[in-house]
């Protein structure tokens, strides 16, 4: 070994292994000319000066502004101790002993722009091999939206998606952000992107544990680890799951510069972060890096890829735009409209997606959407030459919108069709088709030839909007009228009325005419008449109670509730769409009661009318389940111990 380590012209070891005590105490003590420490900005000093005494010059390679050393104890690190050798000597030496590589051969430059600006004092250049490369110049990849962009921020504020609280575990872990991140990366793979150029990066282990539970039995060659493990390390696409949601706005050692900065930085071609910006954004280092994706890439809110959220601040008024339009019992009500879905920079490049509809929105870049009269006189028109035609199916394209689907359940729902929505994300579309032929399918009122008013629901009160309301809110609202339809109906429902109590009076002064008769025949023919009497008014009222059941039970409204119907808890009624809110129908008082209850039971309001989820999460339970594994093994390494112990 002795004669080995003389003839090389280069020995590696590591800070400790450089010491008097190992190999190199074969070598004499002026041997080296130069020591080269790698990584000298994330060790400790003291392990930097065991080599250091080893030659009179040295080199320090590494970067200050990456993960500092790792220290255990707070105690020690404030100190000093977190220091290291090399940014002392930066801070003392400045440029006199200091040299910077300023040219990258990794990242995208809208990628290293952030970084250099942050972190680097805007000296880092990319070169031109790198600059512009994105994850569609790969072999094999489609160009899609996602391979097209560098930086994606997919925002979950105001979804409802807040970190685990759990008070004896002091990791944290997002299943919200867990799901995000699955989706983003499926979209990935399915345009070409290998599973294994893809890295998902997340600053606690227990979220670490939970994108592992989730991801790595479908896609096995991608790498998910903790910020610390990927030092030094590159992939073609890195996705990061900041984790941190809630209330209070706290981001924990995510306020730590360095440790953001090595995660976004490990990237080639394309990141994806996926955060809270209303939580994160309480810390100015972060704040900034959202401010930079919201200017220099595509911002996207969790709404896009998650169907079944219930908004935070929920709320009754409007009918605002949603992901979901018929799946009711995920929430009570129409979901306020969630955050700008995303922007763009002009300067940014374009998607080169084939099928631009396939992520089509309303609000989105690029797309004109026309304005709310003229989409709701458009869907009328295409359901009134629906109902003049022989078709009897009729589906609408998948590109229309939660609102315009809502728009089309109203008007389907008044036309007397039958409306339903299938497929799920982007694919979802709304079919109508004609009822069975029991009744005319328009309006008794409407003249063949007239052209139907557009529909409008009621507002909250359940009452129609009057000619005030109506010119001074025509233009604002995208909501359809209905009074002439309304109207229409009163009227048909009053002669109903008036046909119902004639044939009443009428059938009550025949049973007296027959009741003066003394014939024994006309007698029994009396009571056969009476027997036949009671069994019509019994099936009139089992059709009554069938009517009251597929009505909206609101007094006022007499839409049906057959297919678009909400039970409330309270009164155990079905409601319509406008009035299934119990602050609406007369049950606010039960419904704050309940609400208290709930809150002195469980500590925690939910959004809408849903109760508590009993059950795990699968993540979260297989969590639990690797703690309870660990905890008995501890047990029974103790058991062991003292039998060894009453054996000696």
């Amino acid at each position: 070994m002795t004669a080995a380590l003389t003839h090389a012209s280069v020995v590696l070891a590591t800070n400790t292994g450089a010491s008097s005590d190992g190999p190199l105490k074969l070598l004499p003590e002026n041997h080296f000319d130069l020591v080269v420490i790698d990584e000298c900005a994330q060790a400790l000093e003291a392990s930097c000066w065991i080599p250091l005494l080893k030659a009179p010059k040295c080199i320090l390679a590494g970067d200050h502004k990456q993960l500092p050393p790792t220290i255990v104890s707070h105690k020690a690190a404030a100190k000093g101790l977190s220091l290291s050798l090399m940014e002392r000597l930066i801070e003392r030496y400045g440029e006199k002993a200091t040299r910077m590589l300023t040219v990258q051969y990794r990242m995208h430059q809208a990628i290293m722009q952030w970084a250099s600006s942050e972190m680097y004092s805007g000296r880092l250049t990319a070169h031109p091999a790198v600059a512009q490369h994105l994850l569609k110049d790969l072999p094999g990849v489609t160009p899609t939206e996602e391979t097209s962009i560098p930086l994606l921020l997919i925002d979950t504020a105001g979804c409802g998606l807040f970190e685990l609280e759990e008070e004896d575990e002091q990791s944290k872990g997002n299943p919200g952000e867990v799901q995000l991140a699955g989706l983003h990366i499926q979209a990935l793979v399915e345009a070409g992107v290998k599973a294994q150029d893809i890295a998902v990066v997340a600053p606690y282990n227990l979220q670490v544990d939970m994108l592992r539970e989730h991801l790595c039995h479908r896609h096995p060659e991608l790498e998910i680890k903790s910020v610390d493990g990927f030092q030094g390390r590159e992939k073609e696409a890195v996705v990061l799951s900041f984790v941190r949601s809630n209330r209070k706005g706290e981001v924990g050692f995510l306020a730590e510069d360095r440790r953001i900065n090595v995660a976004v930085t490990r990237a080639r071609r394309h990141v994806a972060v996926i955060c809270d910006s209303r939580t994160v954004s309480n810390q100015a280092f972060l704040k900034r890096l959202v401010d930079y994706f919201g200017q220099h890439g595509e911002v996207r809110t969790a709404f896009e890829y998650l169907d079944n959220l219930v908004p935070e601040n929920y709320s009754h008024e409007g009918h605002s735009e949603c992901r979901e339009d018929t799946k009711l019992p995920a929430a009570s009500g129409p979901k306020p409209q969630p955050p700008p879905v995303r922007k763009r920079n002009p300067a940014a490049t374009k998607p080169a997606s084939p099928k631009p509809e396939a992520r089509f929105s309303p609000n989105g870049p690029g797309v004109e959407s026309p304005g709310p009269k003229d989409t709701a006189d458009k869907l009328k028109a295409m359901l009134v030459a629906f109902l003049e035609s022989s078709e009897p199916q009729l589906a609408f394209p998948p590109s229309l919108n939660s609102h315009e689907r809502l728009l089309v359940h109203l008007m389907a729902e008044e036309y007397g069709l039958q409306h339903a929505s299938a497929g799920e994300g982007r694919h979802r579309y709304i079919s109508v088709r004609k009822r069975e032929p029991a009744g005319p399918s328009l309006p008794a009122a409407a003249a063949p030839g007239k052209q139907l008013p557009p529909p409008r629901p009621q507002d909250a009160a359940g009452e129609t909007p009057g000619p005030a309301e109506k010119e001074g809110s025509s233009e604002a609202s995208g909501k359809v009228d209905l009074k002439s339809l309304h109207l229409e109906r009163v009227q048909r429902e009053k002669a109903r009325q008036e046909e119902e109590a004639r044939k009443a009076q009428e059938l009550a002064a025949g049973s007296q005419r027959g009741g003066r008769k003394k014939d024994k025949s006309e007698a029994k023919g009396k009571q056969t008449g009476a027997a036949s009497a009671a069994a019509e008014d019994i099936d009139a009222l089992i059709s009554a109670a069938v009517k009251a059941d597929n009505t909206c039970g609101f007094p006022r409204c007499k839409a049906s509730v057959t297919t678009l119907g909400q039970l409330c808890l309270h009164c155990n009624r079905r409601y319509c769409l406008s009035h299934h809110i119990p602050e609406v129908h007369g049950c606010g008082e039960k419904a704050k009661g309940h609400a208290r209850q709930r809150l002195s039971r469980e500590g925690v309001l939910y959004a809408g009318s849903g109760s508590k989820d009993k059950s795990l999460d699968p993540a979260k339970r297989a969590h639990l389940q690797r703690r309870l594994d660990k905890k008995l093994s501890e047990l029974s390494s103790q058991r062991k111990s003292k039998k060894k112990d009453k054996e000696k």
